[in-house]
C-alpha cells in the first residue's frame, strides 16, 4: 500500500507522459505500461485530487494579444510580507509569484495587453502593496522555450509495469 504523499514509479511515469501531452488517452498510457485503463484513470484522478498536477491548456501570451510579459522583482518590509503576498495573489495580471532569497523578496510575472497597461500596473496596482519599498522590472522580448516538466530526469526514466490483477497482454490476456 502506498503511503500518502509519496509517488511510486507508475505515478511518476503517468505524470511524465501527461506533462508532455495532457490529452494522451488513458488507454494509450495503460498500453504503454501494460496496466489496465482503470488503473491509469484511478491514478490520474488521485494524483490530481492530491494536487500533484493539473491538466490545462497553456496559451502563448504573444499569440493571444498579451504583448507585454514582464518579470518584476519586489522588496517588501518584513512585517508586511504576508499582506503583500495576499495583495499580489488578488491581482489578475500576476501569473506567477515566487518568494525568493537574494536581491528580491518576491519575483512575479505579469502578462498584459500593452505597455500602457504595464505602466498602470506599476503605478497603481503595485503602488498599493503594503510595505513595498523597491521594484525592478524586466521585459520579456521573446519566449523561445517554455517547459512545465518538473520531474527530475532521474525520476523520469521509463519503466515497465504490469497490473497484478490483469493478465499480461503478451500472454493472451487481451
Amino acid at each position: 500500500m502506498r503511503r500518502p504523499g509519496t509517488l511510486d514509479p507508475l505515478d511518476i511515469e503517468i505524470i511524465r507522459l501527461l506533462q508532455k501531452d495532457g490529452r494522451l488517452p488513458y488507454s494509450a498510457i495503460a498500453e504503454r505500461f501494460d496496466v489496465a485503463e482503470g488503473t491509469v484513470r484511478k491514478r490520474v484522478t488521485r494524483l490530481m485530487s492530491e494536487g500533484y498536477f493539473r491538466i490545462v491548456g497553456v496559451a502563448s501570451p504573444f499569440k493571444v494579444g498579451m504583448d507585454v510579459v514582464a518579470i518584476i522583482g519586489l522588496n517588501v518590509a518584513r512585517q508586511k510580507m504576508t499582506q503583500a503576498r495576499a495583495h499580489l495573489q488578488r491581482l489578475e495580471s500576476v501569473r506567477y509569484i515566487g518568494i525568493t532569497t537574494g536581491t528580491f523578496d518576491y519575483i512575479i510575472e505579469v502578462v498584459l495587453p500593452s505597455m500602457q497597461d504595464l505602466l498602470h500596473f506599476l503605478m497603481s496596482d503595485l503602488a498599493r502593496i503594503p510595505g513595498l519599498s523597491h521594484t525592478e522590472t524586466s521585459l520579456i522580448l521573446d519566449i523561445p522555450k517554455q517547459s512545465y516538466d518538473w520531474l527530475p530526469s532521474a525520476l523520469a526514466k521509463p519503466r515497465v509495469f504490469r497490473d497484478a490483477a490483469q493478465p499480461s497482454r503478451r500472454r493472451g490476456g487481451r
